[in-house]
């Protein structure tokens, strides 16, 4: 009559060891701006131009800590992003999951999307990965994630957010995680060079 529980206890003791938290620079925005980076830990773009989109932190709406990111576009444009990057070797064959919640206010047709670029040693994008589209008006914070299984060929893993229309978007509690067993990994292949097949962000 014990097996049963004890059982359940074992498969989700399992499940909680094949993942693993990867460490960002200022998942939750808490960390004030810096003299290179208006949010600190990240890197904020946009297409080209002059200033089109507001990068900041902010203390009136946050889901966890006391401050979440805002992003918001003040002139038209193609796109405004924010991002940082990570050496992609020491995840180079595990799935990866990246997240994190998510407000908006009248976001337009062309929306806003998570993302995951695989990079080459040059900066040059391989592939991207996007996840759900989100337009319109949320209210209450929700959650977005996209997962993929890092090549073996890309010299970096960049995570993101884009915003591509008008709006604002609100975000907060990143995290990037592996979501398999590195004992399970398979061994490496050889894989063709890739080039550039992405153009943004």
């Amino acid at each position: 009559m014990h097996y049963r529980p004890i059982l359940l206890f074992a498969l989700a003791a399992a499940g909680a060891a094949s993942a693993k938290d990867i460490p960002l620079n200022n998942p939750s925005f808490e960390d004030a701006a810096t003299v290179d980076a208006v949010v600190s830990g990240w890197r904020a773009l946009q297409h080209s131009g002059e200033d089109a989109y507001e990068f900041t932190t902010v203390g009136d709406i946050y889901a966890k800590g006391k401050r979440s990111f805002r992003l918001t576009r003040i002139k038209e444009q193609y796109y405004g992003a924010l991002d940082q990057s990570l050496p992609a070797a020491p995840l180079a064959g595990s799935k990866i999951e990246y997240r994190f919640l998510v407000r908006t206010e009248n976001v337009g047709a062309e929306g806003f999307y998570p993302y995951i670029n695989l990079t080459s040693s040059t900066g040059d994008v391989l592939e991207q990965i996007r996840g759900e589209q989100i337009t319109g008006t949320i209210n209450k914070w929700k959650t977005v994630k996209i997962s993929v299984t890092v090549p073996h060929d890309v010299h970096n893993v960049v995570v993101g957010m884009l915003l591509m229309d008008a709006g604002t978007v609100w975000a907060d509690d990143v995290s990037l995680r592996t979501i398999d067993d590195d004992a399970a990994k398979p061994a490496p292949k050889p894989e063709k060079p890739r080039t550039n097949r992405i153009m943004i962000p």
